[in-house]
């Protein structure tokens, strides 16, 4: 099923498989939202999804680099809240939670249609060492010029299409760290990793991004 993004009354951008919540009202605290959920609440769930809403179709269209399977993610992961939100023990957040049935509902898509996917190797774009033990520089070091061209917003597409072509595993951390902004603990988590493995996924992805913009300002292209 297809959804097309709709605009709500509140001028907010949002996919239209879910209405537009109704108008702000007082924050509600997690565990008494998460037990009005339980209770069947229905302005709860109307609650859960002016939070998260949003967040999540963000992430899942960063997995997914399309916007029509990552709006179809987006309706199975609320429909799998909405279901299973009595199974919710609160071992971790509501929306860590809510972030683990994203993740696992963009993946299990993209492991479907796995013939369509193209990531680069990451492993090219990582630091190369002679046998001295000095590094062998591809490209000169970093240069204020690459910092300006990541903070460039004329270029945000580019750096989108380079964040599309990490594989899942780097993608998936990147994207819950430093476009969801959680920390090292709330991604592990997620993801069922250890701490030391997402640092490492995360260190590896950020290397990639800073060559791949090295390249692009040094050599003219990415």
């Amino acid at each position: 099923m297809k959804h097309a993004l709709a605009r709500g009354t509140d001028g907010a951008e949002r996919p239209a498989a879910f209405p537009a919540t109704s108008a702000a009202t007082e924050p509600v605290s997690e565990r008494a939202l998460v037990a009005r959920l339980k209770a069947g609440d229905e302005a709860a769930f109307e609650e859960v999804l002016k939070r998260y809403e949003l967040k999540v179709f963000n992430l899942t269209r960063g997995l997914m680099r399309n916007d029509d399977d990552a709006q179809d993610a987006l309706q199975d992961t609320f429909l799998s809240v909405f279901k299973n939100i009595g199974r919710f023990k609160g071992d971790s957040s509501l929306s860590t939670w809510i972030y683990r049935i994203a993740v696992n509902s963009a993946l299990m898509k993209m492991r479907k249609r796995r013939h369509d996917q193209k990531h680069v190797a990451i492993e090219e774009y990582m630091p190369e060492f002679d046998d001295t033990g000095h590094r062998v520089a591809v490209v000169p070091d970093w240069h204020p010029a690459v910092d300006q061209l990541l903070l460039n917003k004329e270029l945000g597409g580019l750096l989108r299409t380079w964040i599309a072509e990490l594989a899942p595993e780097y993608r998936t951390v990147f994207l819950l760290r430093d476009q969801e902004e959680l920390d090292n603990e709330q991604v592990a988590q997620i993801l069922g990793l250890s701490i030391a493995a997402v640092k490492s996924r995360l260190h590896r992805a950020r290397m990639y991004l800073r060559e791949r913009a090295k390249r692009y300002v040094y050599g003219g292209g990415a």
